[in-house]
């Protein structure tokens, strides 16, 4: 019995990863769950909450792998005014993390309307722009920055670079396409970044 239950759950789980990859997460329903499944849709909730708790379910360990590798992120920021976002692992190291969190990042960004992680693009920006700040001051403080940045200028960088990061995520690339498109973001930021930051003063 245990194991034909862990048999059912993880039929569930391919269940509605494939509903809210292909309705989102307001058009989903319970009922063409369940049927995928071959159980009641009441049977459904013998596993999960609702609807909401079965996306939450989907996404955690996404967040879960964001936060930390935000959080190391952070570290190097308070730790080098040097700092350089776009080394030679840059592309490389955002490829890999997106494909291994591809489905994770795609109803985060593409299917999650009507849940609490709506906003999770905006709430990227919001960190980055933070970080940047961070960085800028940590620069000025080194005697490395010595330009004033306006606020609009800050969310304009961004905007436009978590935009163009996480592009290769809505236009459903392949592994190798998303390496191509992050070297070509990073070719395009560096220049302006030291510029930004001070870096060819």
């Amino acid at each position: 019995m245990p194991r034909d239950k862990t048999a059912t759950h993880d039929r569930i789980i391919r269940a509605m990863r494939k509903e809210f990859l292909e309705r989102g997460y307001e058009k989903a329903s319970l009922n063409r769950v369940s049927a995928e499944v071959g159980i009641t849709t009441a049977g459904l909730y013998k596993h999960f909450r609702g609807k909401e708790d079965m996306f939450g379910y989907l996404v955690k360990d996404t967040l879960n792998d964001f936060q930390k590798m935000t959080a190391s992120m952070d570290k190097q920021l308070d730790e080098a005014a040097d700092y350089d976002p776009f080394n030679d692992d840059w592309a490389a190291f955002w490829t890999n993390f997106i494909y291994d969190h591809f489905d994770g990042l795609k109803l985060l960004l593409c299917c999650s309307a009507g849940t609490k992680y709506e906003h999770f693009e905006e709430e990227l920006i919001r960190m980055e722009n933070a970080g940047n700040k961070a960085y800028a001051e940590a620069r000025r403080k080194a005697g490395k920055m010595h330009r004033d940045i306006p606020d609009e200028h800050w969310q304009t960088l961004s905007g436009a670079y978590v935009h163009m990061l996480f592009d290769c995520v809505r236009r459903d690339m392949t592994k190798d396409q998303a390496l191509e498109h992050l070297r070509f973001v990073g070719a395009l930021f560096y220049p302006g970044w030291k510029q930004l930051f001070g870096e060819d003063n």
